[in-house]
């Protein structure tokens, strides 16, 4: 009782206390944030009961047991791991990065076949409209009216821009009149000069004089700032080099040897150029090696290496470094300085003796000893005693040992192993080196048995066909890297001596098409185009069609190169008389630039095509015979102007006639074919003057001609006929009567 009486007087005491007769009540901040935290504790506990009653209600509509969900979710905890989105089963970094990187390459390639896809459709947009503009010309040409050198229409545009299939001739910007010359890129130019000295020594025999590969190379510089490993002067030094070789070979050894010792040179040179690149960048490791070339190429293993001490851990590495860089000097000097148990199975020669041997017997060796070499190599790979650094070196030595072998079934192990062969080039070097002379292989194949031990069979000798077949099943996606590196697959084409495929190759690709016609010519130049290979026949048509193509791209911008390139086509189907004909027929038709290529005046001295054929009687034969071509396919203004430059004035006079003939009634009511007929008249006038001035009339039949001149004088009799009745029929509608000449022309006409 006591305690509330204490209570009441105290809280009176507090609401007296105050003016407006509140209780005051004093609270710390620390006590107002407890309270607070309580108080906003309560209210989130009651809404989390409320919000749990009604999500209770909602799942017990739905038929799912609360209680169960909330035991299983409590079970469930998330946690976060390191592991990357894609899924991989790879237990060392090397196999994860490598899978990251398939997997961003794929992503990066899928992107790209989108643009590719759309690059191409506007490509090919293009390539329609550059088409229509090609026929519509020809058209053009077809159906005007063309006299003596070829003639262009005063309001006709040009409509040709540069063809779907030549790159680098560039026609020229904007409206222009066909008589303007469309430019042609400097790159064009070039190589069009080397086709013509090609021609020259082909006509002049003096083919073999000039290196036309030389040319062609000096002609196509090096882009700046390539960034694909392999280039078009790349590979013109390629095939310079292997015809280097081939032009050194002695008389009456294997070419496909001579072929195949340039291509290892190619391959050895610019291995030579890449270990000084590798220097230049590493100047501090570098540095030390610009003294001979046995310290560069120590100094270039110590930067492949990385983790090797002393100079005689790399040994042998530097050994196969000298050999894949052609330094045989520097080979045999670290042969001789190597100290390896392993090559006891030599016998009593040393490492530095065989390689030596190897060398002077152009990389071979007897068959005895080739097959002591083949077991070391067999027991080299059974040999699993190596780790660490020596692992490394162990994998050098056994290459050495399978290029000295030259097995190819040993060379395929190798080949596998990245240390060593880690790109194309590495991997060609090897296979080349394992191919035997052809006309040594049946005997080396006969004695490849060792009468001590089954170890020491030899496989069967690597040809160049076997090569050939395994570049072909290997295919170009292969080589090329998915197109990526089209010019790569060109090289390995050409070191196996696959020169039609290669040219074929180039001719499926729209950048490289036009070199392609190039390298076709060169392979030809060089014979390399052979027809004893399998598909020849195909291959060497698909060149002299990728040759024809770019020369007639060239029609209606330079009509003499043109020619150049056509005779290349011939020369590549074997130069007959009857494919120039055909050839020449075609070029004919297509520029019309008959004054430009048959030239004027009735000799066709002055014209592109005497360069080709100087003797003039065989010209004159070419010419007839073309005519006679043409006359028969119905082209009668490409016969009629060959029959002019032969000359032929009868046969001539004999189709004008013919043209004559078709002309008179349209050129009374045509204004141009009036021109036409005109032009005609002139041009059978001159020929009948000719033909009565020839110096020698027993060319032609004086019957023949007598009856020409006469039909000739009876069309333009029968065009005056023509025209009177004309003018009758006109009188008619303007007045009554007619003069009597009237009626009579009238008359003479109906007769």
């Amino acid at each position: 009782m006591d305690d509330w009486d204490h209570l009441l007087a105290s809280s009176e005491s507090l609401v007296h206390g105050d003016p407006l007769g509140m209780p005051r009540v004093s609270r710390t901040m620390d006590q107002v944030q407890q309270l607070s935290e309580k108080l906003v504790s309560r209210i989130q506990h009651r809404d989390t009961t409320t919000d749990g009653l009604a999500s209770a209600r909602l799942l017990s509509q739905q038929g799912v047991n609360q209680r169960q969900l909330s035991k299983a979710l409590s079970n469930f905890e998330m946690k976060a791991t390191y592991e990357d989105v894609y899924q991989t089963q790879h237990p060392n970094v090397d196999e994860y990065l490598r899978h990251m990187q398939q997997a961003t390459l794929l992503s990066a390639i899928h992107e790209a076949q989108k643009d590719a896809a759309s690059a191409f459709d506007d490509f090919m947009d293009q390539c329609i409209e550059s088409d229509w503009a090609r026929d519509r010309e020809k058209l053009v040409h077809t159906i005007m009216p063309v006299g003596g050198a070829a003639k262009s229409h005063p309001n006709r545009q040009a409509s040709l821009t540069a063809t779907s299939n030549t790159l680098f001739l560039e026609a020229a910007t904007g409206a222009a009149s066909m008589d303007a010359k469309a430019q042609i890129s400097d790159q064009a130019k070039r190589y069009g000069d080397v086709v013509c000295n090609v021609n020259k020594g082909l006509i002049g025999g003096s083919q073999d004089q000039f290196d036309a590969v030389k040319a062609f190379l000096d002609a196509c510089p090096e882009e700046e700032k390539a960034e694909k490993r392999m280039t078009m002067h790349k590979t013109w030094c390629l095939l310079h080099t292997m015809s280097a070789e081939l032009k050194r070979h002695v008389s009456g050894s294997d070419v496909t040897l001579a072929l195949n010792v340039g291509a290892r040179a190619f391959l050895e040179q610019s291995y030579q150029q890449y270990v000084r690149s590798e220097l230049q960048q590493h100047r501090n490791q570098g540095a030390l090696s610009s003294s001979s070339t046995l310290a560069q190429l120590r100094a270039f293993a110590k930067i492949r290496a990385k983790d090797v001490g002393s100079d005689r851990d790399l040994e042998w590495e530097v050994l196969y470094l000298a050999l894949r860089c052609g330094h045989s000097d520097e080979a045999i000097k670290v042969a001789k300085d190597i100290r390896d148990p392993t090559c006891s199975m030599l016998g009593q020669a040393s490492l530095g003796q065989v390689l030596e041997q190897w060398l002077q017997a152009k990389q071979s060796l007897p068959t005895q000893l080739q097959a002591q070499v083949a077991a070391e190599c067999r027991h080299q790979q059974n040999d699993r005693s190596s780790s660490g650094p020596l692992a490394r070196q162990h994998k050098f030595r056994l290459a050495t040992h399978v290029i000295l072998a030259a097995d190819p079934n040993l060379a395929d192990h190798t080949a596998r192993e990245p240390t060593v062969i880690a790109t194309i080039e590495d991997f060609m070097w090897l296979k080349l080196h394992m191919v035997q002379p052809t006309a040594s292989s049946s005997a080396a194949s006969s004695s490849r048995l060792s009468p001590t031990s089954s170890s020491n069979l030899l496989s069967p000798s690597y040809t160049m066909a076997a090569l050939q077949e395994e570049v072909l099943h290997w295919g170009p996606d292969f080589f090329s890297q998915n197109g990526t590196q089209p010019l790569v697959y060109v090289m390995v084409l050409l070191m196996s001596q696959h020169f039609g495929h290669a040219i074929q190759y180039m001719g499926s690709q729209a950048e490289l098409k036009d070199h392609g016609a190039h390298l076709a010519i060169a392979c030809n130049h060089l014979k390399l185009l052979s027809s004893s290979q399998p598909q020849a026949e195909t291959q060497i048509d698909a060149a002299s069609q990728m040759i024809q193509e770019y020369g007639q791209a060239l029609t209606m911008k330079d009509a003499r190169l043109a020619l150049e390139y056509y005779w290349q086509a011939a020369a590549v189907l074997g130069g007959t008389t009857s494919v120039k004909e055909q050839l020449l027929r075609q070029l004919l038709t297509e520029s019309k630039a008959y004054g430009t290529l048959l030239g004027s005046g009735g000799v066709g001295d002055s014209g592109a095509l005497s360069s080709f054929i100087p003797e003039g009687r065989e010209r004159r034969q070419v010419m007839e015979a073309v005519g006679d071509a043409c006359e028969q396919q119905g082209q009668m203004e490409a016969a009629r102007e060959l029959y002019l430059a032969a000359p032929n004035p009868c046969a001539a006079l004999r189709i004008i006639n013919r043209q004559l003939s078709d002309l008179i009634k349209p050129a009374i009511t045509d204004q141009a074919a009036k021109e036409e007929l005109e032009n005609l008249l002139m041009r059978a006038k001159s020929t009948i003057s000719n033909m009565q001035n020839q110096q020698n009339p027993g060319l032609y039949s004086s019957r023949s001609c007598d009856q020409e001149c006469e039909a000739f004088e009876c069309l333009l009799t029968i065009r005056e006929l023509l025209t009177a009745a004309q003018r009758y029929a006109g009188g008619m509608f303007c007045c009554v009567s007619a003069t009597p000449c009237l009626l009579v022309a009238t008359s003479a006409a109906a007769t």
